[in-house]
């Protein structure tokens, strides 16, 4: 990275003279460039390994110290901060070691590369060899890579394979081993058998317990010696295992715990159940070990009689491993299981490694593995005994020759990369050139052109391309010159339109949409972006077809938008950015161009969702008012129309009266409820404030209620100890208590207990101890969804005449101005189906609003 960012910053300082740099300050840069790309070339190539070695870093520190020098000189601020930070970067990459010091240098010449490229950005001629340089590097660096990659890879399999063999090949000499063991158990078992009248046999398999079994297991061993010393090998171990299990000692074999292991082995219970020779490799005494199994018969009245074996075992240890090796130093063999190595020679690897790499084989169903460290190639071939693999053999060998291929591999490459980014740079460089100077001129001319001079011209006076291009260019000047007044005139006149347009469509309250010839939007105002939920940049220039407009008969009128001369108007909807349906008034109209012709169309969009609010909200009301007034104008009549018409007796005439009277009041209330409406809305509901007993005022409304609650509801209070006497207008305070008392019998058809509470609230955020007055019924409860809405005017769950629970929905409304106009507020906390609680808070006497306060002064 570093080498190629040098050169392609060498281009750059060849190809561009820039006029604020003078020729001394170019010339440091371009040898400290050639200095730094040098030392990179060298330790990049592998010509000289170290990169701190003396050599390398005197050229590489002089290289940095005058490309620092050069960039403090004036010219572009970003090129100078982009060489200087890679100064920095590759000067600390001397610091440190390992690959802290590759980043750095990387860094640095990411650095340069930006210098290079921002400086090249302003001259056609510096992109040209920059440009050059930079793909000729890349072409070569990139073949380079692949090509290296696939050496290195070859190399690298190769290695691998020949592990492998050679691994296989110990592994074979493993499995061919047993045949030379086999001979040994099977001469011991031969002389056991010809000396059984020397050790009894018999009486050890019999009874080894007994006196003639011990005394003959005391023998054993020193014939077992004895027999060893004539034909055991050195590193060999002789024992017996009688048909019983237990194991005489004999030659290498005096640890019980490998007694143990012996009398245990899988080829002495195969020489046991076979009668016959078994041979194989184990584990002994955590070494491996070529093991075979040899039958002991003794010739009895019944014929041949098994009484034990003889097993004899030869050791593969480290030794044996590096007479393996004697001749060839590079390479190390290891005996591996999968819980550790059991024997090395050589150099190998790590335990870990070696144990993994064993795993893998012994788990293989080819019995074969190979992997690769830092410095050794490894093979392993699992060692079987029968179908059961045992142990593994581990063969190493040096990574040097991939190395010492990389390196010259590398050398080749790097020699060719500068040949080829030099060559680059002279091509590039003479290319450039030519061009530049043409290019110079007409930039000097469009210069001066733009500084106000028409008559500066170019004059190239070429002629390939450049020369055309400089006689168009200077009769381009000729029209500038010819044209710039008319052009200037018009572009005033157009520019103070083009302002009344804009602030005339963009003060609109209603939304326009103006689309050109081919249905493409070219106005989209303020108002237009709020009603569709799209921002006007995201509409201009797309179709007209990417709105949804749709008539009241649900057919799409952005066709009819698009085409037609005569202006129309319609209702219907659009469909904003949401997928929400927003109802419209909509007036279309052509535009015309100076011929006359259709260029377009402009649709004024009214939202008609406040009008249809509106026009509901009426609706709504009156069949609400009429409902009310009609309820208790039933009774009134009919009763009223009776006593008229009939003679009745003055019981009867008495009930109809308290008829009549519970009607009137209703009626009463109705209109109650409107007057205080109205009121509230207007702002003039100023309430009288003075001092009143919580216990009184609720018992009075418990009073009011005690003839009118229905017999399936029953009324309590409660008033908890030291709640402190209201400041409150009591006869909004009754009517606020009388409507949550309606609204709690209302709510709970099947009937239940109404709760109505009174406590003290302490203070809280600045206000002082006010009282909470609850009123609790066992109804229906309100929804979750509907607590932020049932305060609201006219608030109704069910709007129509015909719905389950009457009233205007004007209640809780009143409740809340009432509640707000003492400097309290109303609350509610309902669970569906459970019941609701609602709550008002209102002053206490030593705390009263400051309204509440000033009124109650004044009376």
């Amino acid at each position: 990275m570093l080498f190629l960012a040098c050169i392609a910053g060498l281009g750059l300082v060849v190809v561009r003279r820039e006029a604020e740099q003078a020729a001394a300050v170019r010339a440091a840069l371009a040898v400290g460039l050639v200095a730094v790309a040098a030392a990179a070339f060298l330790h990049g190539s592998l010509l000289i390994a170290d990169s701190g070695a003396g050599g390398v870093l005197g050229v590489r520190l002089a290289g940095l110290a005058l490309v620092a020098a050069a960039s403090a000189a004036p010219g572009d601020r970003s090129t100078r901060i982009s060489r200087l930070a890679a100064v920095v970067a590759v000067g600390v990459a001397e610091a440190v070691d390992g690959r802290g010091a590759d980043v750095l240098r990387i860094a640095g010449g990411a650095g340069l590369a930006f210098g290079a490229i921002v400086a090249a950005r302003r001259s056609i001629p510096a992109r040209v060899a920059v440009g050059g340089a930079v793909t000729v590097l890349l072409v070569v660096l990139g073949m380079s890579v692949a090509l290296s990659g696939v050496v290195v890879a070859n190399v690298e399999d190769e290695s691998l394979q020949r592990t492998r063999a050679r691994a296989a090949l110990e592994a074979a000499e493993l499995e061919r081993r047993p045949t030379d063991t086999v001979n040994t158990a099977a001469s011991a078992a031969e002389v056991l058998e010809r000396t059984s009248a020397v050790v009894d046999l018999v009486a050890l398999a019999e009874d080894p317990a007994g006196a003639e079994g011990q005394t003959a297991a005391a023998a054993l061993p020193q014939l077992l010696d004895a027999i060893g010393n004539d034909i055991l090998f050195a590193s060999g171990l002789l024992a017996y295992v009688t048909a019983s299990g237990p194991a005489i000692a004999g030659p290498g074999v005096a640890d019980p715990a490998l007694q143990g292991e012996i009398a245990g082995l899988d080829v002495v219970r195969d020489a046991i159940e076979t009668n016959g020779v078994a041979a194989g490799n184990a584990v002994l005494g955590g070494n491996v070990a070529v093991v075979a199994a040899a039958p002991v018969l003794l010739v009895g009245p019944d014929g041949p009689r098994l009484v034990g074996v003889t097993v004899a075992a030869e050791i593969v240890d480290d030794a044996v491993l590096q007479a393996r090796i004697e001749n060839d130093e590079d390479t190390g063999l290891a005996i591996v299981g999968r819980d550790g190595v059991l024997a090395r020679a050589g150099e190998v690897a790590d335990d870990g490694v070696l144990v993994a790499l064993a795993t893998d084989a012994l788990d293989a169903t080819d019995s074969a593995a190979a992997t690769s460290t830092d410095s050794r190639f490894l093979g392993a071939r699992a060692v079987r005994t029968g179908s059961r693999p045992v142990v593994a053999v581990i063969a190493a060998e040096p990574t040097t020759v991939l190395a010492d291929t990389r390196e010259s591999l590398f050398r080749t490459l790097f020699l060719v990369a500068l040949g080829g980014s030099l060559l680059a740079i002279a091509i590039a460089a003479f290319v450039g050139e030519r061009i530049g100077r043409g290019l110079r001129r007409l930039t000097a001319t469009a210069g001066e052109l733009r500084t106000g001079n028409l008559d500066a011209r170019a004059d190239v006076g070429a002629a390939d391309e450049l020369g055309i291009l400089g006689e168009a260019f200077d009769a381009m000047a000729v029209s500038l010159q010819t044209m710039t007044s008319e052009l200037r005139d018009a572009a005033v006149d157009e520019a103070r339109l083009r302002a009344r347009m804009e602030a005339v469509v963009g003060g609109m309250g209603d939304a326009l949409v103006a689309i050109d010839a081919d249905g493409k939007v070219t106005d989209f105002n303020a108002a237009a972006e709020a009603l569709f939920g799209v921002a006007a940049s995201a509409v201009r220039g797309a179709s007209i077809d990417a709105l949804t407009i749709i008539g009241e008969d649900g057919s799409d009128l952005v066709p009819r938008v698009r085409g037609g001369e005569r202006a129309w108007s319609a209702g219907g909807a659009i469909v904003d950015a949401t997928g929400r349906r927003v109802p419209v008034a909509l007036t279309v109209g052509a535009l015309r161009d100076l011929a006359g012709d259709v260029a377009g169309a402009v649709a004024v969009v009214r939202d008609m969702r406040a009008a249809e609010e509106v026009e509901r909200m009426k609706t709504e009301f009156l069949a609400n008012i009429s409902h009310e007034l009609k309820t208790p104008l039933t009774p009134i009549k009919g009763y009223a129309g009776m006593l008229a018409t009939r003679a009745v007796s003055a019981d009867r005439a008495r009930t109809f009266g308290a008829e009549i009277g519970a009607a009137a009041n209703q009626l009463e209330r109705v209109i109650t409820q409107l007057v205080n409406f109205a009121t509230a809305a207007a702002g003039r509901l100023e309430p009288r404030v003075e001092p009143a007993s919580p216990r009184r005022t609720i018992d009075d409304a418990i009073a009011r209620w005690a003839d009118r609650i229905p017999t399936t509801h029953t009324l309590e209070r409660r008033i908890a100890r030291g709640t402190p006497d209201l400041l409150i207008d009591r006869r909004y305070v009754d009517q606020s208590i009388d409507e949550l008392i309606d609204n709690a019998v209302k709510y709970s058809p099947d009937g239940g207990r109404i709760t109505i509470t009174a406590r003290a609230v302490p203070a809280d955020n600045g206000t002082g101890p006010r009282v909470a007055i609850a009123v609790t019924d066992r109804g229906v409860g309100v929804a979750d969804d509907r607590l932020e809405t049932i305060f609201g005017d006219f608030a109704q769950a069910d709007g129509s005449a015909t719905r389950q629970f009457g009233g205007l929905g004007l209640g809780l409304a009143l409740v809340r101005s009432v509640a707000e106009a003492h400097g309290g507020e109303l609350t509610c906390s309902s669970v569906p189906g459970r019941g609701s609680t609602f709550t008002i808070l209102l002053p206490a006497v030593a705390s009263a609003h400051p309204a509440a306060r000033t009124r109650a002064a004044r009376r």
